[in-house]
């Protein structure tokens, strides 16, 4: 309900939390699903995690097609999540979607309905199914800059 899917979008694994220093609820869902979420804000917050990610994973080609919600901070949708992409590798390996033990690649796209596309590279290292090391990388395309002028000491 929290993202307006049916029973029948869902695929693969159960929800479930997972993590690399932020926790999200990941939600496996069919391809055309993703495209359909739309995110319930006082759903969202309600849950208590930093977000929810909406994915569709395909496992030949190592790739998921993800979009990231993040109402509890005030982002209806992020185009470009690296905590997100980093903790679906640890959903990757909690759900037994890679090897337990071993280096895996993967690939998160984001942002595409947003017209923001982003195209995050990531790692995932498991030892007895339990992940030792994630990594991510990615450009972006800056929106904005800014400075912040620290004030002179008072006291």
């Amino acid at each position: 309900a929290a993202v307006g899917l049916a029973a029948s979008d869902f695929a693969g694994p159960p929800p479930r939390v997972a993590g690399c220093g932020i926790s999200f609820y990941y939600l496996a869902v069919t391809p055309e699903a993703v495209a359909r979420a739309v995110p319930d804000a006082a759903a969202l917050r309600a849950l208590g995690q930093q977000g929810v990610s909406v994915s569709a994973w395909d496992p030949d080609r190592r790739l998921a097609h993800a979009r990231v919600f993040c109402e509890a901070v005030g982002v209806t949708e992020d185009p470009a999540t690296g905590s997100a992409a980093l903790g679906f590798g640890v959903w990757l390996a909690a759900s037994g979607l890679v090897v337990g033990d071993g280096f895996t690649a993967y690939t998160v796209r984001q942002g595409v309905e947003l017209r923001r596309p982003s195209t995050l590279e990531c790692t995932v290292t498991t030892q007895g199914g339990v992940v030792t090391r994630a990594t991510v990388a990615g450009g972006v395309i800056p929106v904005a800059s800014g400075e912040i002028v620290i004030p002179p000491f008072v006291g």
